[in-house]
Parts: C-alpha cells; sequence; structure tokens
C-alpha cells in the first residue's frame, strides 16, 4: 500500500511548476520597487472618439425622426397609441380605482387623475403600467367599457413636442384614437372602432 497522501501529491506537482522568465522579472522587479508594475496604457482616444461619433449619430438620426409639422406629430403619437393599445402589454398594476393607481405610480412626473369622459361613459378601470408617448414618460392606463370591451388611455405632461399636440380624433389599425387635455395633463385614448 502506498502511504502517501494527496497533500504529498500537490506539493510536490506545484513545486515543479516555474515562472516564466518574463513573469519572474516582474515579479523581482515588484519586490525591489515595493510597488506594482502597470502594464503599458493603451490608446483611449480612437475608442472614445468612435464612441463620440456613434452617439453624435444616433442623436442625428433621432432629430431625423422627430415630425416636423402638428400634423405629423398627432400622426405620430395616434400610430403609437393605436400600436400600445393592440399590444396588450402586461399590467405591472392591477387596481380598482383611479386614487389606488396615484399611489401606486410613484416614478411619474404628474399624479395620473380620471378623466370625467371615463366617468360619464361609466368605464372602470382595470390596471396600469409604465409606458411612454413621443418619447415621454406616460401612464398606460387600461379600462373597460360596460361591454367589457377594453380601452387604453395614455396620460402624459405635455411638455417638449407634446405642447405642440392638437386635440383631435383619428383612426389607425382598426382603432379610434382621441387626444384632448384635461386637467393639465395630455390624454389619449386608443379605444377598437364600433
Amino acid at each position: 500500500m502506498n502511504d502517501r497522501r494527496i497533500d504529498d501529491d500537490i506539493r510536490e506537482y506545484y513545486e515543479a511548476k516555474e515562472l516564466s522568465p518574463a513573469a519572474l522579472e516582474r515579479l523581482k522587479q515588484t519586490i525591489r520597487t515595493a510597488s506594482p508594475i502597470r502594464p503599458p496604457r493603451r490608446h483611449v482616444w480612437p475608442a472614445a472618439a468612435a464612441v463620440a461619433a456613434a452617439l453624435l449619430m444616433l442623436v442625428w438620426l433621432a432629430s431625423q425622426r422627430v415630425p416636423a409639422t402638428e400634423d405629423q406629430l398627432a400622426a405620430a403619437v395616434a400610430q403609437e397609441a393605436a400600436l400600445g393599445h393592440n399590444e396588450k402589454q402586461e399590467l405591472e398594476f392591477r387596481v380598482d380605482d383611479c386614487a389606488e393607481l396615484q399611489h401606486r405610480m410613484k416614478s411619474l412626473d404628474f399624479t395620473p387623475v380620471e378623466p370625467q369622459m371615463m366617468r360619464h361613459r361609466n368605464m372602470r378601470i382595470v390596471g396600469a403600467r409604465y409606458s411612454t408617448l413621443a418619447g415621454q414618460m406616460a401612464a398606460q392606463i387600461v379600462y373597460v367599457d360596460a361591454q367589457g370591451v377594453p380601452c387604453t388611455l395614455f396620460q402624459a405632461r405635455p411638455g417638449d413636442r407634446l405642447t405642440r399636440l392638437s386635440e383631435g380624433e383619428h383612426e389607425v389599425d382598426g382603432v379610434h384614437v382621441k387626444v384632448w387635455r384635461e386637467k393639465g395633463l395630455l390624454m389619449v385614448l386608443a379605444r377598437p372602432m364600433a
């Protein structure tokens, strides 16, 4: 029987290993100077310039996609609202009333409100999620009408480009989109066409 232990085998293995001459020289130099040797610095300017150029290109491309006229902006917002309604994404907040929604959606830069139209049409709130509208933070709120048909209401603070958005109605992809302002917020309601 072999009386050797595994510790002896491991010790013997590592004793047979050697540092490369370059590594050994670096280690000796580190010991002599008492400070670690840093590898040579790579030039970061070409990479930084490439990143800056890419960011400038993205900003330019984004600026080219901004609708130039009020009609183009209204069409783009209506398209975005119709798409948001048709996608039927998962709701982050399930609520029974707007007061509960106001309490739970704390990351908005405004307080969601219940529009008069929803009360007059006897619509019931189901829930909401964070969203964007024309690049601005918005609340995407799902209501159900008296017949059980879901409707999607987007609310946003009308800052930047949305201040130019005119009120009106649009039909996009089988969705009726109504745009109006109420209580200082921009309201965009998307619902199936009758």
